[in-house]
């Protein structure tokens, strides 16, 4: 299950969360007739001349000139050139594996991506074509705002599934989850959610799990170390002050959720994630 927020503010959590490191840029300028192949990392693709047809990704797709495709999972692409084309092209590695990056569709296509999002288009031209030194703190943040960009266009768009934010189909289940997402440091309990749900207690927690893939008690301790890694990553915030904030009694009892989910102490996290920062991050702490 993927932890985002239901309600407006989904997209800005899910964007907020996602980070990519620059990894490699490429121009493909195939023949009419001529193939190109996508290396399976994580991939974003500007057509600057031409017309090509992309494969490998369910149904294949035509772009032309101005459109743009972004792959953000480790899928083998095809480009077949149906005419003599020019392809820009970056492959990037994602920093971290939580939900945010799980929410991702197995592909982002935009047509006339350059006329919409002008700003993004010229960014990748120039990481492409221009930038001396991609491989670094300036290509990664580069990278990473391009994909942003993307997944916001292709959601204000119109071209995201609908409740591509949030897979639970049963309105009260959404309730109850849209409840914990908005305040996860409050004492919920199965009661006090069927409650919000506006459902009977007896088999509520059996919906939730059904809905969500956890059950509500391991959904909200997942969503609270979700937030924590955030707030430890990009705040000051003592560790105690955030165990607080999100509903923990002490430091300690929060520590040990932590750890049983992370694999790390909150301390730990905290200074790895902030060494990797500063060193142009490649991984996340997990």
């Amino acid at each position: 299950m993927t932890l985002v927020d239901p309600d407006t503010r989904g997209l800005e959590n899910v964007l907020a969360d996602l980070r990519w490191r620059f990894v490699r840029r490429e121009v493909f300028t195939p023949a009419a007739g001529g193939w190109e192949f996508l290396s399976g990392r994580p991939s974003a693709l500007l057509v600057a001349e031409g017309l090509i047809r992309v494969e490998g990704l369910g149904e294949r797709e035509d772009l032309a000139h101005g459109d743009f495709l972004f792959v953000p999972h480790d899928d083998r692409v095809a480009l077949n050139a149906l005419s003599e084309a020019r392809v820009l092209a970056v492959q990037l590695a994602p920093v971290g594996a939580g939900g945010a990056m799980a929410a991702l569709p197995p592909r982002v296509l935009l047509t006339d991506f350059a006329r919409h999002s002008p700003l993004a288009a010229t960014m990748l031209s120039h990481l492409v074509e221009e930038c001396p030194d991609p491989l670094g703190v300036q290509g990664d943040r580069v990278a990473t705002l391009i994909g942003s960009m993307a997944i916001e266009s292709w959601h204000h768009r119109g071209c995201a599934p609908k409740r591509w934010l949030l897979r639970v189909n049963e309105p009260d289940i959404a309730r109850a989850v849209a409840a914990v997402h908005a305040d996860p440091g409050k004492e919920w309990t199965v009661e006090a959610l069927a409650r919000v749900a506006l459902a009977s207690r007896s088999g509520f927690a059996a919906r939730f799990q059904a809905a969500t893939g956890l059950t509500p008690g391991r959904y909200l301790t997942t969503l609270r170390v979700e937030r924590a890694q955030r707030f430890l990553a990009e705040q000051n915030t003592p560790v105690a002050a955030v165990a607080r904030q999100l509903g923990y009694r002490s430091e300690t009892a929060f520590g040990r959720a932590f750890r049983r989910h992370t694999g790390r102490t909150p301390s730990e996290w905290r200074r790895a994630a902030r060494m990797s920062s500063a060193q142009s991050p490649s991984a996340a702490p997990g």
